[in-house]
């Protein structure tokens, strides 16, 4: 009976634990039925997040829940180039915006270009990687950079990623707008799930 007695309050708290992430009010606008991640190709922390949690995340939202990736500026020498050359790929298709940012990231974290990094970062080479990783011409990019969609975009990105990252740091998972869940704080992917059904 004790050793019973055991296992169920073990099996409580795990369930306690499971459901505890913390939440915390921040100050920006909110927002129906969306998260939203803060991320930069610079972030080591945003390319693990990119590709052990986000396709999990992404993948679990309620019906009707709307997921948006917020691009950072104002992290990395390069940085707003990174996020210009996503703004316009998106505006192609999703497909491209993949193939550029997952370029982009490996070149910075996995092959550790110093043309794309720090001091001796060469501007217009990490635009060029991405560029070429989704195919695009120059031309293609000008243009998609250019389009409403994409210049909406970046300006709407400028509007809340630095207050957001600014609060606990990249990567940022924010629900409704102004409930941002502390990473540091999250136990399982199931957890997460949980939490960002709880606060929509």
């Amino acid at each position: 009976m004790k050793k019973t007695l055991s296992i169920l309050a073990t099996a409580l708290l795990v369930t306690f634990t499971v459901s505890a992430a913390e939440v915390i009010q921040i100050d920006t606008p909110a927002l129906d039925n969306t998260v939203q991640k803060v991320y930069s190709v610079y972030c080591p922390f945003c390319y693990k997040y990119e590709k052990a949690v986000t396709p999990n995340l992404v993948k679990n939202l309620p019906d009707g829940t709307v997921f948006q990736a917020i691009c950072l500026e104002n992290k990395g020498k390069l940085g707003v180039e990174s996020c210009e050359v996503l703004a316009a790929a998106d505006t192609i298709s999703h497909k491209k915006y993949k193939q550029a940012k997952l370029a982009m990231y490996a070149a910075v974290h996995d092959q550790k270009l110093k043309n794309v990094k720090g001091s001796t970062a060469v501007k217009g080479d990490l635009a060029a990687i991405g560029l070429k990783a989704a195919g695009m011409s120059q031309a293609e990019f000008k243009a998609a950079l250019a389009s409403p969609k994409a210049q909406a975009k970046l300006a709407y990105d400028r509007t809340i990623a630095l207050t957001i990252a600014k609060k606990k740091g990249i990567p940022a998972i924010v629900v409704s707008g102004n409930k941002m869940i502390d990473t540091s704080s999250i136990t399982s992917l199931a957890n997460l799930d949980e939490t960002i059904k709880n606060n929509l």
